[in-house]
């Protein structure tokens, strides 16, 4: 008896075809996802760039130019809906300020224990993860590390249940204050 092949294309079409596309949309929303990320970076680093020059203005009128800045950057990519980007800052006088103070470790665990040495490089009788100082924005010459996470809905809104929605991206910069207020 002869098998009976019609059909057989039809049915490997209807069997690997969505797996082929869910493939497809996969690799499009993770090329997606990266764009938007390098042009977050992109937007971070300028909007820090742009906020280490500014210091004859107030921390509120830098805080709203550095939104306006990275919100106009990612203009092709807007914030997903009913959320809003969040930007968190620490304030450091020198660089060296933004790392912990350095501890003896005498038992060899890699981590500080009470009773350890420590630089107490600030004089303040604690250790230190780090050493910021007030303000959002900072004052001349001071270190600033900006950190931004900006939400957005994936390109296909099928494979939300896979990446979640909306995708928290994270940015950061860090950018030193000029040494002097000028007025361009």
């Amino acid at each position: 008896m002869r098998r009976q092949e019609d059909g057989v294309a039809v049915v490997e079409f209807a069997l690997l075809a969505p797996v082929m596309l869910l493939l497809l949309a996969g690799t499009i929303e993770a090329a997606h996802f990266l764009l938007v990320q390098t042009t977050l970076e992109g937007a971070v680093s300028h909007a820090a760039r742009e906020n280490a020059v500014a210091l004859t203005l107030n921390e509120d009128v830098r805080d709203a130019a550095m939104r306006a800045r990275i919100t106009d950057i990612m203009g092709a990519f807007p914030v997903a809906e009913g959320e809003k980007m969040e930007i968190t800052t620490q304030v450091y006088r020198t660089f060296g300020g933004a790392t912990p103070e350095g501890f003896e470790d005498l038992n060899g665990n890699g981590v500080y224990d009470d009773g350890e040495l420590f630089a107490d490089r600030n004089r303040n009788g604690v250790r230190d993860m780090a050493m910021p100082t007030g303000g959002r924005m900072g004052d001349v010459g001071d270190v600033v590390s900006y950190s931004v996470i900006y939400p957005v809905d994936p390109f296909f809104p099928f494979l939300e249940g896979v990446f979640g929605t909306p995708l928290r991206l994270t940015s950061n910069a860090v950018a030193r204050n000029e040494p002097e207020r000028s007025v361009l």
